[in-house]
């Protein structure tokens, strides 16, 4: 405002005299001069409003940046939360694919399971009627072990009964490669035709234990898969307890175990869970209780 006001004032004297811009001619009045620090506080002003100008200018210019960088990055949020949206879908599609791979897979190993258990029924029913003879010294059998065994069982467990009748379908040795000078000959493994000639074998050779050829012991195995020989190993232990306790017991295929106990018939698959069954039954009445029973009482 006083800048304007000076700019008129100055405007005013020099259309009254632009010759002397002081006075007047016609009337001789004497003008009252401006202070002398007049313009140096215009030039002051102006060059205040150049400043002004100039940083508005600025100003200005860093705004359009920000606003055109805000504009870009508006941009971009939208091409992410775009990109962010379709991510999402994906992973939800993701997941449900993934469920249902888990359910398929699920059923898949239950399957396998189920498949596994019925190879190895398959397998050791087809291994019922081998026996596998552990001793025997390599070449003994000759170029017929059919013959062989067929003749020489019944005189090795001493049952004349089977001297015409036994039947072996076919013979061979375990698939191994032979070892030179040494005297740990390969399995025989043989079938039989019959399975209760199996059962008599084995029932003999239980009953005459430890059996020879030429001085040399010789052993007679079910023939059955390594699972199975684990499984069945398993129960070494039980079987041993119910012989100390005079429990009548028959470890029945594949692997289960049947016991007699207190007239009931009961019948195991975990090996465990009968040992456990016979000592917490086998405990006298008067046993003193266990901590968990003091502590219940009241």
């Amino acid at each position: 405002q006083q800048q304007s006001s000076l700019l008129r004032y100055y405007g005013e004297r020099a259309a009254e005299d632009p010759s002397t811009p002081g006075c007047s001619s016609e009337c001789g009045d004497s003008v009252p001069s401006p202070p002398p620090n007049v313009e140096g506080q215009a030039n002051s002003m102006e060059s205040i409003l150049r400043d002004i100008h100039q940083t508005n200018s600025h100003i200005e210019e860093k705004i359009n940046k920000i606003n055109s960088s805000i504009s870009s990055m508006d941009k971009k949020m939208e091409v992410f939360t775009k990109r962010l949206d379709e991510a999402e879908h994906r992973l939800g599609n993701t997941e449900d694919s993934v469920h249902g791979m888990e359910t398929s897979v699920q059923q898949l190993q239950e399957t396998v399971v189920k498949l596994q258990e019925k190879t190895d029924d398959l397998e050791n029913r087809s291994r019922r009627c081998n026996l596998r003879l552990v001793g025997l010294p390599e070449g003994e059998e000759g170029k017929d072990p059919v013959s062989f065994l067929e003749t020489w069982f019944p005189s090795l467990l001493n049952l004349p009964d089977l001297s015409n009748n036994l039947k072996v379908e076919r013979a061979h040795h375990a698939f191994l490669p032979r070892i030179r000078n040494t005297d740990r000959p390969r399995m025989l493994i043989f079938k039989l035709l019959r399975y209760r000639d199996k059962e008599v074998i084995l029932r003999q050779a239980r009953k005459l234990g430890t059996l020879t050829f030429k001085n040399k012991p010789v052993y007679i195995f079910p023939d059955m898969s390594a699972d199975l020989f684990q499984k069945r190993k398993s129960f070494f232990g039980v079987k041993r307890l119910c012989k100390d306790l005079d429990i009548p017991f028959a470890l029945l295929f594949p692997a289960r175990l049947q016991i007699d106990f207190q007239g009931q018939c009961l019948f195991f698959t975990n090996p465990l869970d009968a040992e456990n069954h016979i000592k917490m039954a086998s405990l006298p009445d008067d046993s003193p209780p266990s901590p968990r029973e003091q502590r219940l009482r009241p």
